[in-house]
Formats: C-alpha cells, structure tokens, sequence
C-alpha cells in the first residue's frame, strides 16, 4: 500500500496531470467516459457477491474428493511435461516477497486517485466488482480442481501448508489472479482518464511488471506451475477489462450514441442483454 500510494505521490508532485484529463474542456470523453448504473451495477455486484458466497458454502461441505497425502513426496510422473519445468522447492523469503508485490499490484489502481475527485466512487465501485469477480473465480478454479502444488514434490514441503490444507489449491493462482486483476484494471481505466498523458506508458508498464514479477515469485517460491499462473494472469486480466469495460461501453451508449452501448431488458425468463458498438 505505501509502494502504491508513493508512486501515485511521486508521479503527481513530478509530472502534473492537469489539463490531461479526458474530461477537461477541449477534451473529448465520448466513448472513455465510465458511468454507474443501478441496473448494471446491481447485476455485477449481486453476481459477483454470489459467486463468492457460494464458493464459501461449498468449501465449508467438506473436502471430498481431494488428494490424500500419505508424508513422501508425490512422484513427478503425475506432472505434465510443460509444468515439470517449473517444479521448485518451497522458498519462504520468495513466497513472501510474491506476497508483497500480489499486494502491491492489487494496490496499483491508487495511482487513479489523480482523477478528479467526483470520478473517484465510480472507479471505487468498478474496482470492488472487478476483485470480487477475480477473487471468486479463482476461489472456484480451487475448489474445482485439486491441484498439488509444486513443492509437495520435494522433500521439504511446509508443515503448516500441509497441515491447513492449502497443498492442494495450487490451480490457479490467486496472488497472480488478483495481481494482474488491478494491472490490466489501471492500464485500462488511467488509459481512458489520460490519453494524452506523458505518465500513461510508465504507470502501464510500472503495473504489469509488478503483475509479471508477482507471478516469477510465485514459481520461484515452488508455490506454483506455470500453468497456474498463466490461467490465473488469465482471469485477472479479462475481469480488470470486461468491468471497465461494460460501464464504458453503457456511457457511450447513454452519452453519445443512442444505437450503440449496453442495454439491459426485463424478459419473462430473466435479463436480456445486448451489446453494440
């Protein structure tokens, strides 16, 4: 948090960003402008708070159908051979530090705090639908697929992750899950406030390189398999998109014009939703 909120700082004392605004006069927001809507809004967070109570009640039924361990080493012929590349004992200070830059990157949008204060609800609101999304599909992908993590297939596996359980919740991975979650949100939503900005191309590549970072950690810790951080950089960037996206495409629609945008119609057998650009 302090990372992110000292780049927000640091990029706003030492390259202003008035006048860059999409917003400002002179500037033309059609099409980037973001706007809440109580129907839109209320379907993506209901969703969203759904998915994650769901995934919550199942994983409270109990853990049936998950690997036993029996205190050795699982065997590397169960990997595939793509993954076996990947195959890293457990570092703690790695596992800690892919910890920190997961935070760090999650944290990433704070640099759009450099919007105008009456913008900052509307990101708030796409920013808390877009973690809830990338969080419970993760937490679905989990509990779905039970997956050994990397170091189970070493002799120095961690006690007390084998004691909690969190072994077999390798796939897919939920620190890079949420990391590239908060990257691809930034570099679309900063995209969209400053166009013209100097800062856009820095605060985007500063925000992916965190995401990347997090997920080389994650490896490297023996925490994950490529796989798992390739689906989870996966998830992470199509919910920090398609959120923003959808209350883009609904301003547009609403602003500009009246053919093209989102609409959302009551139907007997529930919502039809129609999309045109």
């Amino acid at each position: 948090m302090v990372a992110a909120l000292t780049l927000s700082t640091s990029i706003a004392h030492a390259n202003p960003l008035d006048g860059t605004f999409a917003g400002s006069p002179g500037n033309d927001r059609s099409g980037v402008s973001f706007t809440l809507s109580p129907l839109l809004d209320g379907i993506l967070l209901g969703s969203a708070l759904g998915l994650n109570g769901t995934v919550y009640a199942l994983e409270d039924d109990g853990d049936s159908g998950r690997d036993d361990y029996g205190g050795t080493a699982f065997p590397l012929s169960r990997i595939n051979q793509f993954d076996r590349l990947s195959v890293n004992s457990y570092s703690k200070r790695l596992d800690y530090a892919g910890t920190g830059l997961a935070i760090a990157s999650a944290l990433s949008p704070a640099i759009l705090l450099l919007a105008p204060s009456d913008e900052w609800v509307t990101i708030g609101v796409m920013y808390a639908e877009t973690a809830l999304f990338a969080h419970g599909i993760k937490n679905l992908g989990k509990l779905c697929v039970s997956r050994a993590r990397p170091y189970m297939y070493s002799d120095d596996a961690p006690e007390d992750e084998i004691d909690n359980g969190d072994w077999e919740e390798s796939f897919p991975s939920g620190h890079t899950t949420l990391a590239f979650a908060g990257a691809s949100f930034t570099h679309y939503v900063f995209g969209a406030y400053f166009p013209d900005s100097p800062m856009k191309t820095p605060v985007i590549v500063a925000s992916y390189a965190l995401a990347f970072s997090t997920a080389a950690c994650r490896v490297a810790s023996g925490n994950h398999f490529m796989t798992d951080v390739l689906a989870g950089a996966a998830i992470g960037t199509a919910c920090g998109f398609l959120v923003p996206w959808l209350h883009s495409v609904s301003s547009t629609g609403i602003k500009g014009n009246a053919d093209k945008g989102v609409s959302i119609t009551a139907a007997p057998t529930g919502l039809l939703v129609s999309v045109s650009w």
